[in-house]
């Protein structure tokens, strides 16, 4: 099961495989963001052949047409039909995971994001393990705040120049103290840019959890990385995993029917 785009439409089509494993089988997927493991629900794959020559078709969505769609952006839209499909895909996948994670999460966290996915899949993780569902912890950086990191960071003039331009760009599109997007910055500046800050303190009475951030898609993993060691600072002994709707494109992506799951010994610990 995959996807095809007609007329703007992201239709999840039973006899495609282009860029997604839309049903239970294959998915979910493990991955690592440093040694953050990261479950992915649904793993994004590389166009056909036939259709990886098409141009507009390679590029719509930026290889993930269908998180456009949810979004609304691009002119991007889905169906009731592809939505009933995945839905009913994410409960057996879930289902799987929860298997794989039998001792749960006590704290399940959103990543920030101007729209809602990862709060809505964050909330229903939550009620299937009777977790804490936190949504405020942590909070984007402003485009006055990546001024100022700019201005510190260690690049060279031409670089400066135009990262400058690239926020200025944001910054008539959101304001200076709208939130910020890596969006539009290269991957080897990202880390000038850390995605967001502690937004408020964490004061719940713990003294060894298991805690899972939640995000929409995996791109380079910088975004969780980023949300794991705000976290950890504030619950060092934790186990801290993560989960997106949308895998990475890398390859390597571990498909859980097929292979054994190394499993750290961190995961035993929390019993």
């Amino acid at each position: 099961m995959g996807l095809i785009i007609k007329e703007q439409c992201v239709i999840v089509k039973h006899d495609c495989s282009d860029w997604l494993i839309t049903q239970p089988e294959g998915n979910p997927t493990i991955e690592y963001a440093n040694d953050l493991k990261v479950y992915a629900v649904f793993k994004r794959q590389f166009l056909s052949g036939k259709q990886s020559h098409n141009r507009k078709q390679r590029f719509w969505g930026d290889n993930c047409p269908l998180i456009y769609a949810l979004k609304g952006k691009n002119g991007l839209y889905t169906n009731i039909s592809s939505i009933k499909k995945l839905n009913y895909s994410f409960e057996i996948i879930c289902t799987k995971i929860m298997k794989l994670e039998s001792q749960g999460y006590q704290l399940i966290i959103s990543i920030p994001s101007a729209h809602n996915i990862s709060y809505i899949i964050a909330k229903r993780l939550a009620k299937k393990f009777n977790a804490l569902h936190l949504t405020n912890t942590l909070r984007k950086i402003t485009v006055n705040n990546a001024f100022q990191l700019l201005d510190s960071a260690n690049v060279n003039v031409k670089e400066a120049k135009s990262l400058e331009f690239k926020i200025k760009i944001q910054e008539k599109e959101v304001g200076n103290n709208g939130n910020f997007s890596l969006k539009g910055i290269p991957t080897k500046y990202r880390d000038i840019f850390p995605p967001f800050i502690l937004n408020e303190h964490l004061s719940l009475s713990y003294k060894r959890i298991r805690i899972l951030l939640v995000d929409d898609l995996m791109a380079t993993g910088t975004t969780l990385i980023t949300a794991r060691e705000i976290i950890a600072q504030q619950y060092p002994n934790a186990v801290i995993h993560a989960i997106c709707l949308f895998s990475s494109m890398k390859r390597q992506n571990q498909r859980l029917d097929n292979i054994k799951i190394k499993r750290y010994k961190d995961d035993t610990e929390c019993a």
